[in-house]
């Protein structure tokens, strides 16, 4: 995949890039974090993407599909794009026009794209509007949607779409700290899988001191969720989590209802962190959550 001098993280670039290469990019994408710049441009070049008409690495920039959707009027990519001062595009009866409009055929390209921005302004009755057509889009439909962070948008929607996290460009420690925040997530992961309740106890003990690596577990938790919700749905589904073992297994031990709480219980927990709660209390909860969830 060409990323055009985008600077995102090694990691993301590879998940894109692979997805991209095999013709599996997602349907429906959110991409958040970074800057609401960085979102759009990210979010544009996944359009591009979709719409490409060249051959080899994509977008090429260099077909009649790319140079229009450079300019900003490809007839098969839509962009809604929402402001603090003026949510008007991503209000109900817009979104009801978007699921519209899906049902008619490109014009031009393989795809036709719709392009949210700033899907934190969709109120509820918005995003359930949007969830509708989600949920069974025509196949040649795709959806790319941004917002500073996931936890803002349903549960329902998130199930539905891949989370890309554009985070920072990290530096080596964080880039450790990230790595430790994925061996903990499976290792939570796999807890989750055993008999065992003190299995889980045991993996969750050490972010009664280190908040950080707890709110980096669970980014990575949402996204083994989201893979174990894929892979019950398809066995050809795209893994975006590095614990496909994981997911896989929660894919089989699990109910969809129960995949699905475990998401809302990761939203739950990723906003009692972002409130300070006791580290105590936040750990003992984080393990009641994810059990309840799973109707132990």
């Amino acid at each position: 995949m060409n990323f055009q001098g985008l600077q995102i993280n090694s990691e993301l670039q590879s998940l894109l890039s692979v997805a991209a290469d095999t013709g599996r990019l997602p349907h429906a994408i959110i991409f958040e974090g970074a800057s609401e710049a960085d979102r759009l441009d990210i979010a544009r070049l996944i359009s591009r993407t979709h719409v490409c008409s060249g051959t080899g690495e994509k977008p090429c920039g260099i077909c009649p599909d790319c140079v229009k959707a450079a300019k900003g009027f490809h007839p098969d990519i839509s962009e809604s794009l929402a402001s603090q001062d003026d949510a008007s595009p991503l209000k109900v009866d817009a979104v009801r026009t978007i699921r519209s409009n899906a049902f008619v055929f490109p014009n031009e390209a393989k795809h036709r794209v719709f392009l949210l921005h700033n899907m934190q302004y969709a109120n509820e009755q918005a995003q359930n509007a949007l969830l509708k057509i989600l949920e069974e889009p025509p196949e040649y439909v795709r959806f790319v949607l941004t917002c500073p962070n996931s936890s803002a948008l349903l549960e329902t929607i998130l199930s539905r779409a891949a989370v890309y996290n554009l985070g920072q460009q990290l530096s080596d420690s964080l880039n450790k700290k990230h790595d430790a925040a994925c061996e903990k997530a499976r290792a939570v992961a796999a807890a989750l899988l055993s008999h065992n309740e003190f299995d889980l106890m045991r993996e969750t003990g050490a972010f009664e001191k280190d908040s950080e690596l707890l709110v980096l577990t669970l980014t990575q938790l949402r996204l083994i969720f989201r893979d174990a919700i894929a892979r019950k749905q398809s066995i050809n589904a795209v893994f975006l989590s590095s614990a496909q073992n994981e997911a896989t297994a929660l894919s089989r031990s699990c109910t969809a209802a129960q995949l699905l709480r475990l998401l809302e219980a990761v939203a739950q927990l990723e906003k009692s962190a972002a409130q300070n709660a006791n580290k105590t209390l936040l750990t003992t909860r984080f393990c009641s959550l994810l059990r309840r969830a799973q109707d132990k």
